[in-house]
């Protein structure tokens, strides 16, 4: 069972509020808002709708009025967000769901709100398993609903089959570090140094502590490029950069201090930290579950070419890119932040069947543009997609064919060639383009194709075949 309690987003103190950048409001549209700020209260926080409003979209976390759940975890440390699981197309997962809420793990679920053709997309909290369905926080209060008031998702959802594998469209998974975030300690701020020597993360999620281990309050995390501040000399902070085991004080822009570890940092902006050998290296965790000494960089081969259809992924947590497909310190090149993007330099037909399966191994280029190997037990889709195959519908008669995004963070590309270059926007879950080539509907689901399309607000361009259906 996941315990807080019911918010909802149409209560009078805040349904008027503007959703994110948009001139939606929280009433109408923040259903996912909502759901997301009585997860937040149920791991510790204590927040409303309106305050995690405003926090998102300092923190970027709002694409016009679409909430974009990856950011949580720079704004709420003990927030876990692991993945987007969509299963309109397919039976929803409910032996993994059944076992989160059994764990009191957080699990929001999109259903479709009314019987009107198509996804009338809503999201709801799940509270517990009851027989063969779930009682829920519904963040739309409806006449009767109230603190005492058991609602049962197929009981008001109840437009697809009635049955929870039917009605269940998409799975966010949320997880947390601790039952609720740790008191914050008492710290005295330092004074800033009249000559600032600046730093910059190397790293998304970079954490900020309260004392120099890995053991130390998180105070947040930051994305790569934050400038940060050094409180220490800049003879003594310099000594330490890309030094395993050392850590740096400093003060992020907002103004907050405390430690970062040194071996993510750099003086240089847009440049890693040299890894230095003349300190001890510091032993780490290894997702494959060994201990690995941090090693020097190894000699990586020259970069072989992005086959066509190229897969996006990231890792499901801090994961080793290594030089050879092989568990051993000598291999490592670093560590992987589960925010970095990864992308295969192996084709669809032999990335795909890996994906997730322990011991096989996986070729991929980091967002350095550097090609090694990961563990394809620790991976996942770009944005959890699954990649599942989807059967073409006719088209039908006389007006346009259109396909959808089967997931968060689809992206429209100017070129068929996954690169941060080619991208012209990311589009939502249920997002529709129209095929703009003969017989492009025939490759929809198809591992390495893509097709072109036309985007309904203008610009045309093309989509992975994967990450869209019918």
């Amino acid at each position: 069972m996941f315990k807080t309690q019911n918010l909802y987003q149409n209560d009078d103190k805040w349904k008027n509020t503007k959703l994110g950048n948009s001139n939606e409001t929280i009433g109408g549209w923040g259903c996912l808002l909502t759901s997301v700020t009585m997860m937040l209260n149920g791991i510790g926080y204590s927040e409303t709708p309106e305050t995690v409003n405003e926090k998102m979209k300092k923190a970027g976390g709002f694409q016009g009025a679409f909430f974009i759940p990856s950011v949580l975890p720079y704004v709420w440390p003990n927030c876990a967000y692991r993945d987007m699981q969509p299963c309109e197309s397919f039976p929803a997962p409910i032996a993994q769901i059944d076992a989160a809420v059994a764990a009191g793990k957080p699990v929001i679920l999109q259903v479709d709100w009314n019987k009107q053709a198509g996804t009338q997309t809503h999201y709801v909290l799940v509270k517990d398993k009851k027989g063969d369905d779930y009682v829920i926080y519904d963040p739309y209060k409806y006449s009767g609903d109230g603190p005492d008031t058991e609602v049962l998702l197929t009981s008001r959802y109840k437009y697809n089959g009635r049955t929870l594998e039917s009605e269940i469209f998409a799975v966010l998974w949320f997880d947390s570090y601790s039952a609720a975030p740790p008191e914050p300690p008492k710290v005295t701020k330092v004074a800033v140094p009249a000559e600032q020597y600046c730093l910059y993360a190397t790293e998304d999620d970079l954490a900020l502590r309260a004392d120099p281990s890995i053991g130390g309050y998180l105070w947040k995390r930051m994305v790569a490029g934050t400038q940060l501040i050094s409180l220490e000399p800049r003879d003594t902070a310099k000594a330490k950069l890309g030094v395993q085991g050392k850590w740096i004080q400093v003060q992020d822009p907002n103004g907050d201090q405390g430690y970062v570890a040194a071996w993510y940092v750099s003086d240089q902006k847009e440049s890693p930290a040299s890894s230095s050998t003349s300190a001890p290296a510091a032993v780490i965790s290894s997702p494959q579950g060994a201990s690995t000494a941090a090693a020097p960089t190894a000699p990586i081969a020259p970069a072989a070419q992005v086959p066509a259809g190229a897969l996006a992924l990231f890792p499901t947590t801090i994961l080793a890119f290594r030089t050879k497909p092989v568990i051993d310190p000598s291999t490592v090149i670093r560590n992987i932040a589960v925010t970095e993007q990864l992308v295969s330099l192996e084709p669809a037909n032999t990335a795909i069947p890996k994906i997730g399966v322990e011991g096989q191994w996986l070729q991929v280029r980091d967002a350095s543009n550097k090609q090694g190997y990961v563990a394809a037990w620790y991976v996942k889709y770009a944005s959890g997609s699954t990649a599942q195959a989807q059967a073409a519908a006719a088209p039908a008669a006389g007006g346009p064919v259109t396909v959808k995004a089967t997931c968060e963070g689809v992206a429209l590309r100017k070129q068929p060639v996954i690169s941060d270059a080619t991208v012209i926007k990311r589009v939502p879950i249920n997002y529709e383009f129209i095929v703009n080539e003969v017989g492009g509907e025939a490759k929809v689901g198809a591992n390495n194709q893509w097709i072109k399309v036309k985007d309904p607000a203008g610009p045309e361009g093309y989509v992975a075949a994967w990450f869209v259906a019918r």
